[in-house]
């Protein structure tokens, strides 16, 4: 067995997630025919499909330029404890969210990533558990102040409690999928503004749940960014895809018979992630020439130039 290097290469998790999904929607065999890097944040592949036909892939990691000297020896830290573990899993942190570095956070954090449950096929949801913090801090109005993970919901406390509160939910990055559970937690933080002692502080506790894919292979992967989502992360995001994108025309690249561009993106939930949206803001000639885009983000996939049935030649019945 080759020896591991630590941290991972990236490209190498999202190509995994994305032959996952290819395979599954054509119904076709995939297998690596080559890979290589072809830059710090770059690389290509080249992949039979069903044994007759060729696609080469074109990798870009949007995230690379995130990373910190920090949150690189975390992530190295915690693909060596869960590769001990032995669990092969594709692992995606919030945006924002800190990694362990040492006990008894790793010990904890694979303990969860053991426990993890299936939401849907190969993907998991890991449950890590937090405390959230409800005071009131006027006996005026009916809303609730949200920091942290739980700020996109804050307009479902309105008009539901008995005064002006502040959560602080800072240590939740992300929610559970299910539509029930997030109810769940709703109703909870609004049971608990009526208690007497929340003048002083209530505790209430949750569930931040990260998400993660199993792999077949034998190593883990830690996908994530240090830096949190906002407005200078998406100007950031633009520089940086157009950087790659430029230097991925500059590539020369074998015939095959159909190509693809996938971009590992850092995101909390799928329907967040900003790459979809800045490259239909980007000129579109930096990513012309492809016969697939997809985004890789939070173990999932999701299509930006999705050709019509039978474009592709696997996508049709084979000949006689």
């Amino acid at each position: 067995m080759a020896e591991r290097l630590y941290p991972s290469d990236l490209s190498e998790a999202a190509l995994l997630v994305f032959l996952d999904w290819f395979g599954r929607r054509y119904a076709r065999s995939t297998q690596v025919k080559e890979s290589f890097l072809e830059g710090e944040a770059l690389g290509s592949a080249r992949i039979n499909v069903g044994r007759h036909w060729e696609l080469v892939c074109t990798l870009v990691n949007s995230v690379h330029g995130d990373a910190d000297l920090p949150f690189e020896a975390a992530r190295a830290s915690v693909e060596q404890r869960l590769d001990l573990e032995g669990l092969s899993y594709a692992m995606w942190i919030p945006p924002g969210a800190e990694l362990p570095v040492g006990e008894p956070g790793l010990s904890e954090l694979a303990l969860v990533a053991r426990e993890a449950r299936p939401v849907d096929g190969d993907r998991l949801e890991l449950r890590r558990p937090v405390n959230l913090y409800l005071r009131r801090t006027s006996l005026d109005g009916s809303v609730v102040t949200v920091l942290g993970g739980l700020s996109p919901l804050w307009a479902q406390f309105t008009n539901r409690v008995a005064g002006s509160f502040q959560l602080n939910a800072q240590d939740l990055f992300r929610l559970p999928e299910g539509e029930d559970e997030r109810t769940e937690l709703i109703e909870r933080i609004v049971l608990a503004a009526g208690q007497p002692d929340v003048d002083d502080s209530c505790v209430i506790s949750a569930d931040d749940v990260w998400s993660a894919n199993k792999l077949s292979g034998d190593r883990s992967f830690v996908i994530g960014s240090p830096v949190a989502q906002g407005d200078e992360a998406s100007a950031a995001l633009r520089r940086t895809l157009r950087k790659l994108l430029r230097e991925a025309q500059g590539v020369v690249r074998p015939s095959a018979d159909a190509r693809a561009l996938v971009i590992l993106a850092a995101a909390t939930e799928l329907s967040s992630e900003k790459v979809s949206l800045t490259l239909r803001g980007m000129d579109p000639t930096l990513y012309s020439g492809y016969d697939l885009i997809a985004v890789v983000a939070d173990g999932q996939v999701r299509v930006v130039l999705d050709p019509q049935a039978g474009t592709l030649p696997w996508d049709a019945p084979l000949p006689n």
